[in-house]
């Protein structure tokens, strides 16, 4: 086959844009930080990070909610704490008004303190997280109780919050007022709760302004009832909040593990790129010094 001038020259023009496109490449790796930067540059692998990349994000939005369902949950576990501490109070005041020698004067005061007390549990069955409140059930956006003339009103309901903390695994992550407050005590011995916290502070309230030393002294057992039931409550809390810190360092754990393979995959070897970058330059300048002496003039450039 006959080689004529113009095929040497057209292989010079090809082999020199053939190693510019190898450096550009190598130029683009160098400053993106990653092997493939396109489908076309190897498929097989982009379709493997495209895989990691979605688990890594989807972990991330499953963190997020675990991280809002313990928040919810410590919120109101704290509640629930401040819940106790305040029956603890009214017992307390149970204790020191079930004594018959107690004056008129001092047992109105407990019994105004008890009323104070109403409010101070009632403020925080209304407590919230993140604007939304926490014991309303599925009604976050308004205020779950309110004292009434009759007395305390829940105005939630029961149903569920559930948080999806894993795929196809969802969390309850509230107790709702009718658990938590309004269902709490056994007032009749039938082994059933039937009264909330705010009827026995009631009753409370309403014995010691009426003189009752009996009716006092016979609350005492139902707010160890009820210091019971808050406690279980709290111990519920408490377990779904630990399964969630576990389950949280266990996620962080996997998603350590799937970024290192996701760089192992994507990411350059910066030496090993400019090594590779230098040589192809190396190239790219002799494919130009071979092509300047490939391509010498010709007859036809001195007749022109």
């Amino acid at each position: 086959m006959r080689i004529t001038n113009r095929m040497l020259a057209q292989n010079v023009i090809n082999n020199i844009n053939r190693n510019l496109e190898n450096m550009s490449r190598t130029q683009e790796q160098m400053s993106s930080g990653k092997l493939v930067n396109r489908p076309s540059d190897a498929p097989i692998v982009v379709a493997r990070v495209l895989a990691f990349e979605s688990t890594i994000a989807a972990n991330d939005r499953y963190r997020k909610n675990m991280e809002d369902a313990r928040g919810w949950i410590d919120a109101s576990d704290s509640a629930l704490a401040m819940a106790s501490e305040t029956m603890q109070r009214a017992r307390d005041l149970a204790v020191a008004g079930a004594n018959s020698t107690l004056p008129e004067t001092s047992k109105q005061a407990l019994a105004k303190e008890v009323d104070q007390l109403i409010d101070e549990l009632v403020q925080t069955a209304n407590a919230s997280y993140g604007g939304r409140f926490l014991f309303g059930g599925s009604k976050t956006a308004t205020e779950p109780f309110s004292r009434t003339a009759g007395g305390v009103v829940y105005n939630g309901n029961s149903d569920a919050l559930n948080w999806e903390v894993a795929p196809g695994v969802t969390m309850k992550v509230n107790t709702d007022g009718n658990e938590a407050f309004m269902y709490a005590v056994d007032s009749d011995g039938d082994g059933m709760a039937d009264q909330s916290l705010f009827g026995l502070l009631e009753d409370l309230h309403d014995a010691l302004a009426g003189g009752d030393y009996d009716a006092v002294g016979d609350t005492l057992d139902r707010f160890e009832a009820a210091l019971d039931h808050l406690l279980s409550a709290r111990a519920v809390m408490g377990a779904k909040s630990n399964r969630l810190e576990m389950a949280i360092s266990r996620l962080d754990t996997t998603q350590i593990s799937l970024t290192k393979s996701l760089s192992l995959l994507e990411d350059i070897d910066l030496a090993e790129t400019v090594m590779n970058y230098k040589n192809q330059e190396n190239v790219y300048h002799a494919s130009l010094a071979t092509g300047a002496m490939v391509l010498q003039p010709s007859l036809i450039d001195y007749l022109r």
